[in-house]
């Protein structure tokens, strides 16, 4: 093992000379963004938009810094991930963000580094006695996912897999997982615990060469450039900003709490046009016994077939000499299920068979609507849906100005020093 570390070693010196001193993009209060980070994401970025200025990343970069260092200090991290779809540990985020972006914008010469590099391969496959250790017996009942400090333990001794670089244990891999993950290595599946043991080997040696090739702490500030870009979204994503801007928000409950009736008065008046409701519809309908009849007289429909006349051959309801006319059907109150059927439909539309609701052992006749004219309006403006929908608009109207006045604040207030380089626009 010392002397395929060695080998490992004397190949990456070989292939690579030390990194000098990273040339910086800025500093921001004494303390330096890296031209390596600002070059890297301006690369990702063109991938997307190809006339995107390296001063345009470099510029948000530091305004993400500012502005993801005050969200840590505003409402700390725990709620700057809260919103993660997939809870996997913070720092794993990171790292896999890390990783991604080498890889895209450095890959080829990753790829060719790489292949030369000896690799130790999997460990034996962990016996059941050292699974036991960890997980406890097999078939034993698991109600946490979570490992205690004894588990932990002896989850860092037992070896997944060994590379020239050192080794991954079980709680390496365990530790980078989400709860999915961390029921997976419960239920002892070895073949996952392998699989993620060979992707960590990957990432490791893809952050290993990039420390030798561009240095150590230009990578870790291109990691802390990611999470500045994350937290400065989700604080964002808070304020009611950017994607998901209509997910939960304590921010944004509180601002609409505060919102004034004559703040929602003049909200209506200005987008009423966000409040037009169908006021009434003009519609029949044909009431079949059975699905089979009611597909029957949806085919003759199809086919042409005049509407009022096949409800007066066709429909067993009341209202089947007058061709099956309900009339003018009013949005008031509680609609009953016809009435909502016929307010799904547009002008003109008429609908597949629907069976009436009931019971699944029950006999239900089926419907089959026609919408012949329908009339627009305006929800009320005292209505509940309004205040709700204006409050939600006003309070984030109200947090992304809260938002953009701190980020200029921060960015007036900071020491930021640029260092111009050649992709700079003049």
């Amino acid at each position: 093992m010392r002397a395929l570390t060695i080998a490992w070693a004397l190949l990456l010196a070989m292939m690579l000379p030390a990194a000098a001193a990273p040339p910086l993009a800025a500093r921001i209060d004494g303390a330096p963004l890296y031209a390596f980070s600002v070059d890297t994401l301006w690369r990702v970025a063109q991938r997307e938009d190809p006339t995107v200025q390296r001063a345009a990343v470099r510029d948000a970069m530091v305004g993400n810094r500012l502005l993801a260092r005050a969200a840590r200090q505003q409402v700390g991290e725990a709620a700057l991930t809260s919103g993660a779809r997939v809870a996997f540990p913070r720092e794993v985020n990171f790292d896999d963000q890390l990783v991604a972006a080498l890889r895209a914008v450095y890959g080829a010469q990753l790829e060719r580094a790489l292949r030369k590099l000896p690799d130790g391969g999997n460990a034996p496959p962990p016996d059941a006695a050292a699974l036991d250790a960890v997980v406890g017996k097999q078939g034993a009942l698991i109600l946490d996912a979570s490992f205690n400090s004894a588990q932990l333990d002896a989850a860092r001794k037992l070896i997944l897999r060994r590379y020239a670089g050192g080794k991954v244990t079980l709680a390496d891999v365990y530790l980078r997982q989400n709860v999915q993950g961390r029921v997976a290595i419960l239920a002892r599946d070895t073949g996952f615990m392998q699989q993620q043991a060979a992707l960590l080997v990957a990432s490791r040696s893809v952050v290993r060469w990039s420390e030798r090739r561009f240095g150590a702490h230009a990578v870790a500030d291109l990691r802390a450039a990611l999470a500045d870009q994350a937290d400065a979204h989700a604080f964002a994503r808070l304020h009611g900003v950017g994607e998901d801007a209509h997910g939960e928000s304590t921010l944004i409950d509180q601002l609409a709490k505060q919102v004034t009736p004559a703040e929602v008065g003049d909200y209506y008046r200005g987008h009423r046009d966000q409040f037009v409701r169908i006021e009434r519809v003009y519609a029949r309908h044909i009431r079949l016994p059975d699905e089979a009849a009611a597909n029957s007289v949806a085919a003759l429909l199809a086919g042409g077939a005049d509407f009022a006349a096949t409800a007066r051959s066709r429909s067993s309801a009341p209202d089947a000499a007058a061709g099956g006319l309900l009339g003018w059907v009013r949005h008031e109150g509680t609609p009953g299920w016809l009435a909502q059927l016929a307010f799904t439909y547009t002008e003109g539309e008429v609908s597949p068979p629907v069976r009436t609701p009931a019971g699944p052992d029950q006999s239900a006749p089926w419907e089959i609507v026609k919408i012949e004219k329908r009339e627009q309006g305006y929800q009320p403006a005292d209505s509940e849906s309004v205040r709700y929908v204006a409050s939600r608009a006003l309070a984030r109207e109200k947090a992304a100005a809260q938002l953009a006045a701190l980020r200029r604040q921060l960015i007036n207030t900071a020491r930021i020093d640029i260092v111009r380089a050649q992709g700079d626009a003049s």
